[in-house]
């Protein structure tokens, strides 16, 4: 850190770790999508694959289809997070840039 008493290097330091904390966690959350989908869909290809009851399909189908709903759903949420998350860091760091000299 320099001796600017204005603080300003602090704050962009902040600034800049809180929107890391927040990029890691947002990855994180899409990972557990991503890992739960995977498994409910595996589990349900296992419940198709290993039973030829009638019953077996239905269970079979609903984790498949709760395995793909969660993938589209972190890949969604994820986007979204992105976009907002952009949004409000380049509002929060307007005041912190730099203006170029001419």
């Amino acid at each position: 850190m320099s001796d600017d008493p204005s603080g300003r290097d602090a704050d962009v330091e902040r600034t800049q770790l809180a929107a890391e904390r927040t990029r890691l966690a947002r990855e994180r959350t899409t990972l557990a999508h991503i890992r739960t989908g995977f498994a409910s869909f595996l589990f349900g290809t296992a419940i198709l694959g290993l039973f030829d009851r009638s019953t077996a399909v239905p269970l079979g189908g609903a984790f498949v289809l709760v395995g793909v709903a969660f993938l589209a759903t972190g890949w969604v949420s994820y986007v979204r997070s992105n976009r907002r998350t952009r949004a409000l860091l380049d509002d929060l760091e307007r005041p912190f840039r730099r203006r170029r000299r001419r």
